[in-house]
């Protein structure tokens, strides 16, 4: 009789079925790993960066960058010397969201579970912008909230413009991090869109 596959050979193998690339559930299954790949898809920047906003020392999380680059999820993008060391600069090689085939194969829990995970941290982003005083720095700032009635086709065009919208928002970042490489100011900002079905009662 044959034996059966370890769980081991079962999870480095090609025949389980998964939500999304396995490449991303490795490079998100640690919360370090997950706060750099956020940092490195809204700009660029290098471990001694991000390890000064955590307050921690280079060394104790740099394998995870390491990691993050062996998956392919992040790229060097410049090398400065700094007080006689080599600083490498990281920007993420693609902004991560699912595209439509991936969405819908995903179980209806987990889509609310990352819905509501990505409200929150919209919600804590604006909440901390009105405590320090950002939302209202500049004038060209944008914040809108636009409810509607739609017929079948006219909601396909929303959520369709709203696709155009964030591949085109990605593009733009690509855009700034080379500039950013090379000296330009940073300016943190958080962009976020909604449309979703409302109650009647709404």
């Amino acid at each position: 009789m044959k034996a059966g596959k370890s769980m081991r050979e079962l999870s480095e193998g090609d025949e389980l079925k998964t939500f999304i690339d396995r490449r991303l559930i490795k490079a998100l299954g640690h919360p370090v790993r997950e706060h750099i790949l956020a940092v490195l898809n809204e700009r660029v920047a290098s471990a001694r960066e991000i390890g000064e906003e955590l307050g921690a020392d280079v060394s104790s999380f740099y394998h995870h960058i390491e990691q993050l680059e062996e998956l392919g999820c992040i790229e060097r993008v410049e090398s400065r010397r700094r007080r006689g060391a080599t600083e490498h600069f990281f920007r993420a090689r693609k902004t991560l969201f699912f595209d439509d085939e991936a969405w819908k194969r995903l179980p209806a829990s987990l889509k609310t579970d990352l819905a509501t995970g990505t409200l929150q941290g919209l919600f804590d982003d604006v909440v901390q912008a009105l405590e320090v005083g950002t939302l209202d720095a500049r004038d060209e700032r944008h914040v809108s909230w636009t409810p509607g009635v739609f017929d079948a086709q006219g909601w396909e065009a929303v959520t369709r413009l709203m696709d155009q919208t964030l591949t085109r928002l990605g593009a733009i970042q690509e855009a700034a991090a080379m500039r950013l490489a090379q000296g330009a100011a940073p300016i943190n900002a958080t962009m976020a869109m909604l449309a979703f079905e409302t109650s009647d009662s709404a």
